[in-house]
């Protein structure tokens, strides 16, 4: 049984402190030169010995999918809830942190949500990906949770628990761990303009 809608945004003002540092980065790495500064063309490098350099860390979406569901921890889990206010079951969890984020609206439910997105196979989950299993003695697709890493995974459990994030090497989990899914693309953006990306590799000459 489909578990009541209740459409509440969350404010704009939940996620500006994890957003602040990487958006001033950007800012200063657009900020220009002076205007008399001079490149001497006999010091640019080839397109041969060239190497990356550390690249300006800005959060993926897959980054703060994960963070915005590290942010639910403790909320308590509520059958059919869907906010942080009114707690959470485990697809209103993964379907309002997909919708906050990344402006995805994915079905309501945790078997719905699983004909959604690309298949992944568990060699392959990355952080932000749904992982779904089978708690029920019927079979089929009845719990979901947001992977973030390192075998773990952050999901509301069950009626009288709080969201809290469990390992897919638990027992009970691996038991009933049925598949995951892909929802966002994984492919790392291009640098911000202005962004240093390469520099001649001297050490190889």
């Amino acid at each position: 049984m489909t578990p009541p809608t209740r459409k509440v945004r969350l404010a704009l003002s939940a996620f500006p402190a994890f957003l602040a540092a990487p958006l001033l980065a950007i800012g200063l790495s657009w900020y220009p030169a002076p205007a008399h500064a001079s490149i001497d063309t006999e010091a640019l490098a080839s397109l041969t010995g060239l190497r990356l350099v550390d690249p300006l860390t800005v959060p993926t979406l897959s980054d703060m999918v994960v963070r915005a569901g590290l942010d639910t921890l403790g909320t308590p889990y509520v059958w059919g809830g869907e906010d942080p206010e009114g707690g959470f079951d485990c697809s209103g969890l993964t379907q309002f942190v997909y919708r906050e984020i990344a402006g995805l609206e994915l079905p309501r439910t945790a078997r719905a949500q699983r004909h959604e997105g690309t298949a992944v196979s568990k060699k392959q989950l990355k952080p932000g990906d749904l992982v779904f299993f089978a708690t029920r003695r019927r079979g089929g697709v009845s719990h979901v949770g947001i992977y973030i890493g390192q075998n773990q995974f952050v999901h509301a459990p069950t009626r009288g628990s709080t969201v809290r994030i469990d390992s897919l090497d638990n027992r009970y989990w691996s038991r009933h761990y049925v598949a995951a899914r892909r929802y966002l693309d994984t492919a790392p953006a291009a640098a911000p303009e202005g962004h240093l990306v390469a520099k001649a590799d001297t050490a190889a000459q």
